[in-house]
């Protein structure tokens, strides 16, 4: 099933593209067409037919994610589509749950996609742990930043210092609560598709301390990524950025991290800020996920799970899960859910709870979760509870 479903041709990946052309109302561009086919051969491409017409589709890109410390490999997915005369008759379904299916044969722990409908994706697991924040003022807003130090040097690039700072990125904390591990070939995507400038501050022995990914637009300066690990640095880029005050209408900055500058600003006021949802993720493979799950505590007594997986039946059944002076030991010990279990949840909350989205004590709460609350807040004990953090897009 999963082998006629992949497509493998080069009339197939053409027909892919006229049909992402139609389902999203993009225009065909020499440099869309060139971003869109580097993408194309890193994935896992899979369509549907009718009378040799391709009418649905989607890929799932093979990645790896570093979630404190621990590498596991995450397939994104993304451009599930159908053509407009086919909607609504689970082609994109069939496709995800064999997309799913191929993941979890190939030990892929973890799935992210942007979805168009929460609800839907729900349907197959997934789960939303990921927000963003996002930041807006005008430029006659914009801080005074008067420098205090004047050493190392500002450098401005195009989309060529996206390698330069790739090693700064994946040392930042943030992006190893389950961000991308960035391999060449996304960079090299990223620049294929993107207008970016890199601005990259390096102290006086030249090694780098801070840098800003940013868009001009038509009016906005459009901050992408800012990342610093000193006053120094995030002085110097902050000055930078005003230094455009003149040039551009509104200054945004968009970013996975829920801190924001109204405690900063002397006039809080005309800083306008936005919690929105960003993407969504699933657990593939629920034994392997956990088996390195980097768990905050060294023991636990042992805790009954009755997950409920109506997409992936390996992830469904009574789990039994302890730790023993930080071993970790997991066992399906039922696939009747009407056993004795401490808590019931399906994979979607417990994926939250994994990702430290949302404690199980508060699913408890919102009775998102059923069973005994003592043993959600023994199991909160041992799990990661800092924000998960993404900035990559699928």
């Amino acid at each position: 099933m999963t082998e006629n479903l992949r497509l493998t041709t080069d009339e197939d990946r053409e027909a892919f593209y006229q049909l992402y052309q139609y389902a999203f109302n993009r225009q065909d561009t020499p440099q869309r067409r060139t971003f869109f086919m580097d993408r194309y051969q890193h994935g896992w491409i899979y369509g549907l037919h009718d009378h040799d017409k391709l009418v649905s589709g989607l890929y799932s890109l093979p990645l790896q994610v570093n979630f404190h410390g621990i590498k596991y490999a995450m397939n994104g997915i993304g451009d599930v589509m159908s053509a407009p005369e086919y909607s609504g008759r689970g082609g994109a379904g069939k496709l995800l749950t064999t997309a799913l299916n191929e993941m979890a044969a190939n030990h892929i722990e973890l799935s992210y996609l942007a979805p168009f409908s929460y609800g839907y994706y729900r349907k197959f697991g997934y789960e939303q742990v990921f927000n963003h924040t996002r930041q807006t003022i005008a430029a006659k807003d914009l801080p005074r930043i008067q420098l205090t130090d004047f050493s190392g040097t500002m450098t401005r690039y195009d989309n060529e210092g996206l390698k330069l700072v790739n090693d700064f990125y994946a040392a930042q904390p943030i992006n190893q609560r389950g961000g991308v591990i960035r391999p060449d070939w996304w960079l090299h995507y990223l620049s294929l598709k993107h207008s970016w400038s890199i601005a990259i501050y390096r102290n006086a022995a030249g090694k780098i301390e801070g840098y800003l990914i940013y868009e001009r637009q038509a009016t906005t300066f459009a901050i992408q990524e800012w990342a610093t690990s000193t006053p120094v640095a995030f002085e110097r880029l902050a000055n930078f950025v005003t230094k455009h005050g003149t040039t551009f209408e509104t200054f945004s900055y968009e970013g996975p991290s829920d801190e924001h500058g109204l405690d900063l600003l002397a006039d809080p006021y005309p800083l306008n800020v936005q919690t929105v949802p960003y993407m969504m993720a699933r657990i593939v493979l629920l034994h392997d996920f956990i088996k390195k799950y980097p768990f905050t505590g060294t023991d636990l007594a042992p805790v009954r799970l009755a997950i409920t997986d109506e997409t992936l039946a390996q992830n469904q059944g009574i789990w039994e899960l302890q730790l023993v002076a930080g071993k970790v030991t997991l066992n399906r010990v039922s696939t009747d859910l009407t056993k004795r279990s401490d808590l019931q949840l399906s994979i979607q909350q417990l994926t939250k709870a994994l990702f430290g989205t949302r404690s199980l004590a508060s699913e408890h709460q919102h009775g998102q979760i059923m069973g005994e609350l003592a043993a959600a807040q023994r199991l909160d004990a041992v799990l990661a509870h800092e924000k998960p953090a993404l900035i990559d897009y699928f």
